[in-house]
């Protein structure tokens, strides 16, 4: 038992995180006494129940969880939808599931083990030891409205529900025989050649009469439904509003230079040579001494000739970095080489030679070759920099003490824009045409503004909408001066579009039937020569080139035991599309790291599947029921 805790150790940390922060949602304490009825239930699962609470906790956090993953720029739409609504009862039927199941199926998680992930979570330690701090522990569960035996009786399921899962997860097995097999077709290329049949050339040939064109008028009339639809004024308060408002003067600038003067300075580097003597790690005082004797000699032969340092590094140093170069370290700043070393090189003027200087690394005459003096980047070159910077700020500030004065005009004399814009200084504007699904402006696509848009508040009692802020920092209110509701476009407008409509469908219809019948030539005969091909290119599963993913299919699928195999496909355009397979070309044996690689993705592959079959059939033997009024209310997220 405890091998597995081991081995999911991760797994279980980063987990639990998710458990600790949010509320008791998956099992709730109404979980293990169900004490509400009927009236208060979302589903029933394995003769338990699921309440309305447990539901919307549970979609609370997925919401929060969407929001935090789109950095706050989720729809309320999307939030609130019917797929997202599913999807996390889905998850709390399938999850209770399994934890019924695991229960039936005699799974046991002992205390000892519980005790173990608690103790190691780094949430529950203190910072300062690094150790379980059991105040701490008790303080956080508490704050989230948790006792220690609920948090970890859901540890304890959850516990439960995972080795469930793993067991059937890592019974995933694959033979060599699939992986070659596997190998062969994903790496097999073919060359193949393409011949297009385009609906353009059936369009002469294409009839439509006006008693079709009427009847896909009267038989589709959404297709031709205008949705209801505004004009607005509106105004805006963002940092590009208010920024012209907000100044950074001279002094300023200056301060803020001369605070942070070492963003602008470079450091101050040295060039230095060396020779190293090393000295072993286990060195004994004996070798460490004859190390040093040979230092000091080659010490006092540099000083006397300082002109051969160069050839005596090359010689001598026992530093294969630089002895080749004479030496040479090249330019460094202060703090980067060891601290014996660094404080040497940094004492020393131009030329001077010193040693030996003694380091972990053994002993070092070191020569000084040059100094790189501290360079300053003038004010003038940064000043357009550090005012953009000072500007973010206060940009922020001013907005912030804008907001709440801009939500409470558009909302206090909400007959009209102007009030706010004359106090604010800010343009009035007018939209185009925009409808409830607008795309145009991205000011004005956004879903919760275009519901406060279209209404009832907005179009019949024509007051402002509430300010929405649309983007960080951006605040939107809008007015509607102009409504046309939703109509059906008269026949007469836009009967020649039906007409063009019906004559490429049928167009196409004529190509795809034509196309076939070639096809079907094509395979009886092997006769392609009428035909004008496009030049040869090879294909395959992994790089299908200019091949469509379903025609790719085809063309892998085709029977090339005779040469040339055809296929045929319709595609997005509208052609119809024959595939000529001139070549196949066997892939080469996998190598020991590709056959690996592609073991290790089928495994994957099998193993979610069976545990796909393994959780259906566990669900179907759950007796689930779902109540889908409760779970498809539209709410405020």
């Amino acid at each position: 038992m405890f091998d597995w805790v081991d081995k999911h150790k991760r797994w279980i940390q980063l987990g639990l995180l998710v458990l600790i922060v949010p509320s008791f949602a998956f099992f709730g304490i109404n979980y293990y006494f169900n004490e509400y009825g009927d009236a208060g239930v979302v589903a029933k699962v394995a003769g338990t129940k699921i309440s309305t609470q447990d539901f919307e906790r549970a979609l609370q956090e997925r919401q929060q969880q969407l929001r935090q993953m789109m950095k706050d720029k989720a729809d309320p739409a999307l939030l609130n939808s019917n797929e997202v609504r599913n999807s996390v009862i889905n998850a709390l039927v399938e999850k209770r599931a399994l934890l019924a199941h695991a229960l039936h199926s005699g799974i046991a998680v002992p205390d000892a083990e519980v005790q173990k992930i608690v103790s190691g979570i780094p949430y529950f330690q203190d910072q300062a030891t690094g150790k379980f701090s059991l105040s701490r522990y008790n303080e956080i569960l508490k704050s989230q409205g948790m006792t220690p035996v609920m948090f970890e009786e859901r540890l304890r399921q959850d516990l439960r529900v995972a080795q469930s899962r793993d067991s059937v997860v890592e019974s995933a097995f694959v033979s060599d025989a699939v992986v070659k097999r596997l190998g062969a077709i994903r790496g097999q290329r073919r060359v193949v050649s393409e011949w297009k049949l385009s609906p353009a050339k059936e369009m002469g040939q294409v009839k439509v009469t006006d008693e079709e064109v009427k009847k896909e008028y009267d038989t589709h009339p959404e297709n031709f439904r205008i949705p209801q639809r505004v004009r607005v004024n509106y105004i805006v308060l963002s940092p590009d509003s208010v920024a012209k408002d907000v100044k950074v003067t001279d002094q300023e600038i200056k301060a803020y230079y001369d605070a942070h003067i070492s963003q602008y300075e470079t450091k101050e580097e040295r060039r230095a040579s060396h020779i190293l003597i090393t000295v072993p790690k286990d060195a004994t005082p004996e070798q460490k001494a004859k190390a040093k004797a040979k230092a000091e000699t080659i010490l006092a032969e540099v000083k006397k000739a300082p002109s051969t340092f160069a050839d005596v590094a090359r010689k001598e140093s026992d530093d294969p970095g630089s002895a080749k170069s004479g030496g040479d370290l090249g330019f460094f700043p202060e703090g980067q080489m060891v601290k014996q070393f660094d404080e040497a090189v940094f004492s020393m003027k131009p030329g001077q030679i010193e040693g030996p200087i003694e380091t972990q690394y053994g002993f070092h005459i070191i020569r000084l070759d040059a100094i790189k003096p501290v360079e300053k980047t003038p004010l003038a070159q940064v000043r357009s920099q550090i005012e953009e910077e000072l500007r973010k700020p206060k940009v922020t500030k001013a907005i912030a003490e804008k907001a709440e004065q801009f939500q409470e005009l558009v909302y206090s004399q909400s007959d009209s824009l102007k009030p706010a814009a004359d106090a604010l200084n800010l343009p009035i504007q007018t939209s185009d045409w925009i409808t409830p699904n607008s795309k145009g402006n991205p000011l004005l696509s956004k879903p919760e503004l275009l519901g406060k848009i279209f209404s009832d508040d907005a179009i019949k009692d024509k007051r402002n909408t509430e300010a929405v802020e649309v983007e960080p920092n951006t605040l939107v209110a809008a007015h509607v001066i102009d409504y046309r509701a939703a109509s059906l476009l008269p026949f007469d407008d836009v009967k020649s579009d039906i007409r063009e409509h019906l004559k490429v469908q049928k167009a196409v219809k004529i190509a795809a039937e034509e196309g076939r019948a070639t096809l079907e030539r094509l395979r009886k005969s092997g006769d392609d020569t009428a035909l004008t091909w496009s030049a040869p290119t090879q294909v395959s599963l992994e790089n299908p080139g200019d091949v469509p993913p379903e025609a790719a299919r085809d063309v892998f699928s085709a029977d090339t035991s005779k040469l040339p195999a055809y296929v045929g496909a319709d595609s997005q355009s509208g052609n119809y599309v024959i595939y000529r397979i001139s070549q196949v070309i066997d892939a080469p044996p996998l190598t020991k790291a590709e056959a690996d690689e592609l073991e290790k993705q089928i495994a994957n592959i099998a193993a979610q599947q069976e545990l796909d079959a393994y959780v259906q059939a566990v669900k179907a033997g759950a007796g689930v029921s779902i109540d889908t009024a409760k779970v498809d209310k539209r709410s405020e997220p």
